[in-house]
């Protein structure tokens, strides 16, 4: 009888905001990385140091937003007029779509952390079996 040893979960490159599989594509340029190719799903530590740079410009865009609303009204009198600049809505977006990149990041690099887990798991069940 013939044991059917279990096959590691498959690592391919993946776009980080589709999260579809980039297999073929040699160059991949995207919001946050420091590399030009596309990360394999189990790179964890690409996928932390990606995160961690768009934790930094979410944090980055928290210390900004106030104080350039807070110049840009500084004595002037449509801060009464209820008078938002069109930048302030444009800033606003920007914290939206960044807030669910990082959050997309953040599965990816769950994702990333479960197939090294799996992995693990497997191999583990092989050694006991053999």
């Amino acid at each position: 009888m013939a044991t059917h040893k279990p096959q590691p979960a498959a690592s391919h490159p993946i776009c980080p905001t589709c999260e579809g599989d980039l297999t073929g594509r040699e160059l991949l340029h995207y919001l946050a990385s420091a590399r030009c190719s596309p990360l394999r799903s189990d790179d964890v530590s690409n996928f932390y140091e990606e995160v961690a740079r768009l934790v930094r410009f979410l944090g980055a865009l928290a210390q900004s937003g106030p104080l350039a609303v807070a110049f840009h009204f500084n004595g002037k009198e449509d801060a009464r007029n209820d008078y938002t600049p069109e930048w302030v809505s444009d800033f606003v977006w920007l914290a939206q779509d960044l807030t669910e990149e990082t959050e997309r990041r953040l599965r990816l690099l769950d994702d990333a952390g479960g197939i090294w887990q799996r992995r693990a798991e497997e191999k583990t069940a092989n050694k006991k079996e053999g």
